[in-house]
C-alpha cells in the first residue's frame, strides 16, 4: 500500500476530469519531505490502466483536492510560461533539494525532530526503535602488551557516510528504513557524533557530498582537523576526504588517483583514490602513508574495482617508497575504504596473499597503454629505481586530470621491451599488507560492514606487515547474525548504511624493508 499525505496531495498535479482515463503519475515517491497525517491510501496492487471504482467518501475526497487545486490554480500567473515535466532527477543536487544541505547546525535527535513534522512509519526491519546491545561495538586489544612506551600511538577511522543525493537517487534500497532516519540533517548529527565518539587522529570518508563540505564537513576543520578532498571524475557529486590533527601531524604530501583512464574499457568508471604523507609532529619522526578509496558498486563487474585497484596500489607503490642512498623501502602504509569486495574477492585476495592469478578478470584492456605492470608498479618507476631516479607524476602515463591535460605521449619503443611485464594471468603486488580485521571470527560467524542483499563485509582497513607499525587495537565489527538486531541502515543510531572501522596503531622509528 502507498500512503499519500496531504501535503502531496496539494502539490501533485491529480488530473479527475476522466478519473477513469486519465490519471497522472508521478515518480515513486519517498516520504523524506512528509508531514501530517495520511490523507487516504493507494493500493499499488491495482491496474492502472484499468477503470477505478471509487467508493462514497473516497469521491467525496478526490472533490475536495481538486477544489483545493482549483483555488490555488487561480491565483497563479497564467501568463507565465509552462516548464516542461522532468523524466528523471539530476544527480546534481541544487539549493531547492533537500539533499543540497544548505547551513547545518550541529544539534541533537530531539532538537532535530520538531512536534509538528511527519512522525516516522516504520518498515518491516525497523518496526520499532534499534536497542543495540552495549558491547555491539567495543575496542579489543590485539597482541600482546608491551611496557615500552617509545612508539606513537594514534587512531585511525574509516567511514562510509552515504551521501544524501546518492540516497535520495536510490529511494528503493531504503525502503526498510525509517524516513526520518533517512533525513540529512539527522544523519550528519548522529555522524558528527559517531566520528567524535570515536576519536580518531585521522579519519577516511567515502561517499563526501561536494554541497556539504562547507555546510557540515568543515565543523571538523572548526574542530583542528586539517582535510583534503577528492570528488570523483564525471557528473559525480561525490568524493572521498581525509582529515587528520593539525596540532599532531604535519603534512609532507598528498596525491590523488583518477581510475578513469582514457583509452582503457575497463578503466571508464569515475571513482578516486587519494592519499597524504603525514609526519608525527613529537617523537618518533617517521613519515607513514594513509591511503583511501571507493570502488566500484557494481557486484557483476568485479574486473572493474581489480583494474582499479592495481592503479591505486601501483600510485601507492610510487608514493611510499624511499632511497636514502643506502637502503631502499616502503614508509609505513595504511590503506582504508570501501572495495565493495567480500572477503573471497579477487581484490581481497589481492591484498592479502600479495600474488593473485586474474586471467578471468583481465579483459581485453591493453596495460601497455598506461604502462601499469602486472606487479602494480608504473614501468617508469620500475626503471628509475634502477638507475636511482625518483619518478614525478609526468613520468608516469596514467591520466589526472588535477596535474595533466592529457596523458603523456606513448613511449612504445620503450614498453615493447618490456611487453612481458604487461597483461599476464596473474597480477601481484610488493606492498607487504595485512588486515586489520579477521573477516571471520574465531567461532566461524563473517564479520559484516554492510547490508547489500545480505549483511557482508566490504569495507576494510589494511597495513603494512613492519617492525615499524602496530596494531594495538581495534573498533570490533559485529558478525552477520548480531547485525540482525539493526534492522535496516541508517536506522535510530548509525546515520549511515555502513558501519565505521576503527583501529588504534603503535608507530616506532623503525622502517619496513623490501
Amino acid at each position: 500500500m502507498l500512503k499519500l499525505t496531504y501535503s502531496f496531495c496539494r502539490y501533485a498535479r491529480l488530473t479527475c476530469e476522466n478519473i477513469s482515463h486519465n490519471i497522472t503519475i508521478v515518480r515513486q515517491l519517498t516520504n523524506l519531505n512528509c508531514k501530517s497525517k495520511t490523507c487516504f491510501t493507494w493500493n499499488s496492487h491495482q491496474s492502472l490502466l484499468s477503470p477505478i471504482v471509487y467508493t462514497g467518501a473516497q469521491w467525496r475526497l478526490l472533490a475536495n483536492i481538486m477544489k483545493r487545486y482549483r483555488l490555488k490554480k487561480s491565483f497563479s500567473n497564467s501568463n507565465a510560461p509552462k516548464a516542461p515535466n522532468q523524466m528523471s532527477d539530476s544527480l546534481q543536487p541544487n539549493l531547492t533539494n533537500i539533499s543540497y544541505g544548505g547551513q547545518f547546525e550541529i544539534l541533537s535527535s530531539e532538537e532535530n525532530d520538531s512536534s509538528d513534522e511527519w512522525q516516522p512509519q516504520y518498515g518491516s526491519y525497523n518496526s520499532q526503535p534499534t536497542s543495540i546491545p552495549t558491547d555491539f561495538r567495543i575496542w579489543e586489544p590485539v597482541g600482546k602488551k608491551t611496557e615500552n612506551n617509545e612508539g606513537f600511538k594514534f587512531r585511525v577511522l574509516s567511514y562510509n557516510v552515504l551521501a544524501q543525493y546518492l540516497l535520495e537517487c536510490h529511494p528503493y534500497l531504503y525502503t526498510d528504513c525509517s524516513s526520518r532516519n533517512l533525513k540529512w540533517k539527522i544523519r550528519a548529527a548522529r555522524l558528527y557524533d559517531e566520528i567524535l565518539s570515536i576519536s580518531p587522529d585521522i579519519f577516511c570518508l567515502q561517499e563526501v557530498q561536494v554541497s556539504h563540505l562547507k555546510s557540515f564537513y568543515s565543523k571538523f576543520e572548526d574542530l583542528g582537523y586539517y582535510s583534503i578532498f577528492k570528488q570523483k571524475t564525471g557528473d559525480r557529486q561525490d568524493g572521498c576526504a581525509i582529515y587528520f590533527k593539525q596540532s599532531v601531524f604535519d603534512m609532507q604530501d598528498h596525491i590523488s588517483v583518477e581510475f578513469y583512464q582514457p583509452g582503457m574499457p575497463i578503466l571508464n568508471r569515475d571513482n578516486v583514490g587519494l592519499m597524504v604523507k603525514l609526519l608525527p609532529k613529537g617523537s618518533p619522526k617517521t613519515p607513514f602513508v594513509v591511503a583511501t578509496t571507493h570502488l566500484l558498486y557494481n557486484p557483476q563487474r568485479t574486473d572493474v574495482r581489480l583494474a582499479q585497484m592495481q592503479v591505486l596500489l601501483a600510485e601507492i607503490d610510487r608514493f611510499a617508497y624511499i632511497d636514502n642512498g643506502n637502503e631502499s623501502s616502503y614508509l609505513p602504509i595504511i590503506l582504508t575504504g570501501d572495495f565493495n569486495s567480500n572477503p573471497d574477492s579477487a581484490i581481497v585476495q589481492l591484498l592479502d596473499r600479495g600474488c593473485i592469478s586474474a586471467s578471468t578478470l583481465r579483459g581485453s584492456s591493453d596495460w601497455k597503454k598506461i604502462a601499469v605492470t602486472d606487479n602494480c608498479q608504473h614501468l617508469s618507476v620500475y626503471l628509475n629505481r634502477q638507475k636511482g631516479i625518483t619518478t614525478d607524476f609526468n613520468m608516469i602515463k596514467i591520466y589526472n586530470s588535477d596535474y595533466s591535460i592529457r596523458a603523456p605521449e606513448d613511449g612504445a619503443s620503450q614498453i615493447s621491451d618490456y611487453s612481458g611485464m604487461f597483461n599476464s594471468g596473474s597480477i601481484c603486488h610488493p606492498l607487504k599488507l595485512t588486515s586489520v580485521y579477521h573477516k571471520i571470527k574465531s567461532n566461524g560467524h563473517f564479520e559484516a560492514t554492510t547490508f547489500q542483499d545480505y549483511w557482508v563485509t566490504v569495507d576494510y582497513i589494511y597495513f603494512s606487515r613492519c617492525r615499524s607499525l602496530k596494531l594495538v587495537e581495534r573498533l570490533r565489527l559485529p558478525t552477520a547474525t548480531e547485525c540482525e538486531v539493526l534492522g535496516r541502515l541508517p536506522n535510530d543510531h548509525y546515520g549511515s548504511d555502513h558501519l565505521a572501522l576503527a583501529a588504534t596503531f603503535e608507530l616506532k622509528p623503525v622502517l619496513s624493508s623490501l
